[in-house]
């Protein structure tokens, strides 16, 4: 039988593609909270300049939330450690 071709070793991932997760998920949550301004401003006959920062704004941050958990979960699957490396008492 022949041998496998030998693989090589996935690299651990690098904090740069975590941010870019989350910077993926405030973008998205931008997008949807221009959305959101659409249909109220549709609905309701009016469309405000602050209306419209507090729902951007707002969606971005639950979009940039949402995925750093999501984000959080993958790592912690993986095995990579995410939070900072506390000495144990013995």
């Amino acid at each position: 039988m022949a041998k496998p071709p030998p693989t090589t070793p996935v690299p651990p991932s690098s904090s740069t593609s975590r941010v870019r997760i989350v910077l993926t998920g405030v973008i998205l949550g931008a997008l949807w909270g221009g959305i959101m301004f659409g249909i109220n401003a549709a609905i309701h006959g009016s469309a405000n300049g602050a209306v419209f920062a507090y729902l951007v704004i707002t969606m971005a941050m639950l979009g940039g939330g949402v995925a750093a958990f999501f984000g959080a979960r993958n790592v912690r699957r993986s095995g990579e450690s995410i939070g900072p490396g506390f000495r144990k008492r013995k």
